[in-house]
């Protein structure tokens, strides 16, 4: 690492660490409950959702929230919380290796997962992500397979969903997103190349709706490298309006989503860590507008009612409304409508922030 790049990140966490004691500083007269967020990674995926985004959120419903940015060293960490002092600390997974309650911080924790973590074998992770359930006063789970691991270790495990902004403005037409080619097929999974049942499942779908004749674009996502599409142009050598999205932010990928027809999300159990996957994805579908295809598996249908999405495990069931919903524009308006009404109640950012105000606010009357 040259000594700019040195210089350049010194400067990022010093910044970082000054705006959260100025935070710390405007606050310090407030009797609000004081909760700090440190997220496992940068300011995407769930990162994004369930530490920083939370945090927003649980500040407008009155605490005094931030999220502490997971480049932040282990001193710079314990300065936060020495003058942020806050109530509870929040470990937004344990895959940040100082999100890990043997270093002793001193104040009651709370971990946060929306992951099967315990299923990868990343050195240390299962070890610790065990230690911290063990030891935190509380656990909030992404998803009920989730939380049933975590009840092992912790008496006070709880599911909250992952929860979103829902972005503002009018979404596309089912008609229009067709005005310029056959309608859309996405699968919105970031890393699709490292799926590999699902990719298989995805193919294999593919073949068949080309062998009834069906028309449409198929379109990926998180395809960084020229390696990579090669990987997946080799897969599908007879599919000429294949797309392959490079990573983008989450803006984008919600922008984007506003041009896809039918969105899938399939989970193949064989792969353990499948198994936990929470709504991700999804949520960029139902705040597009775009139809939804799940797996039964996760929390989907907790969910998805017959009016809201397609759930299930039949792949012939998920040909038959592939084929159903490509062909009726109509027919995904409506499916859509019925999502994007039943988004706010369960997966919006507010109804996420209900539920861990409530939690946290529970466990301060009870310590």
């Amino acid at each position: 690492m040259s000594i700019g790049t040195k210089i350049r990140n010194l400067l990022r966490r010093t910044g970082h660490e000054v705006g959260l004691h100025a935070s710390a500083m405007r606050n310090r007269r407030t009797d609000r409950p004081r909760v700090l967020f440190f997220p496992s990674g940068r300011r995407e995926g769930a990162s994004l959702l369930r530490a920083y985004n939370m945090a927003d959120a649980l500040t407008r419903t009155g605490w005094h929230a931030a999220a502490v940015p997971a480049d932040l060293k282990l001193p710079a960490r314990r300065r936060v919380i020495r003058h942020f002092a806050p109530d509870i600390l929040v470990f937004q997974q344990c895959r940040h290796a100082l999100n890990d309650t043997a270093l002793r911080y001193g104040d009651p924790v709370v971990l946060d997962t929306d992951d099967a973590d315990f299923f990868l074998t990343i050195p240390g992770l299962v070890e610790r992500l065990q230690r911290t359930s063990q030891a935190a006063v509380g656990v909030m789970a992404g998803s009920q397979f989730i939380q049933e691991w975590h009840a092992q270790h912790n008496a006070n495990a709880a599911v909250i969903w992952t929860g979103t902004p829902i972005t503002a403005g009018p979404r596309p037409d089912h008609h229009a997103r067709q005005s310029d080619g056959p309608p859309i097929l996405a699968w919105a999974q970031a890393a699709p190349l490292s799926y590999v049942n699902e990719l298989d499942f995805v193919r294999g779908l593919v073949a068949d709706l080309r062998a009834q004749g069906a028309a449409f674009r198929l379109r990926f996502y998180g395809i960084a490298t020229e390696e990579e599409r090669d990987r997946l142009r080799a897969m599908f050598p007879d599919l000429p309006d294949l797309q392959m999205l490079p990573p983008m932010g989450y803006d984008a990928f919600l922008q984007s989503l506003h041009q896809v027809a039918v969105g899938l999300s399939p989970i193949i159990t064989r792969n353990e860590f499948s198994r936990g996957k929470s709504f991700g994805k999804i949520l960029g579908y139902l705040d597009a507008k775009v139809p939804v295809i799940a797996s039964d598996e996760a929390d989907h249908a907790r969910f998805f009612t017959e009016t809201t999405g397609v759930v299930t495990n039949d792949r012939d069931e998920w040909l038959r409304q592939i084929l159903a919903l490509l062909g009726d524009p109509d027919r995904r308006n409506r499916m859509a409508d019925a999502a994007f009404e039943a988004f706010p109640r369960d997966l919006s950012i507010e109804a996420a922030a209900r539920k861990t105000d409530a939690f946290l606010r529970d466990l301060l009357t009870t310590r």
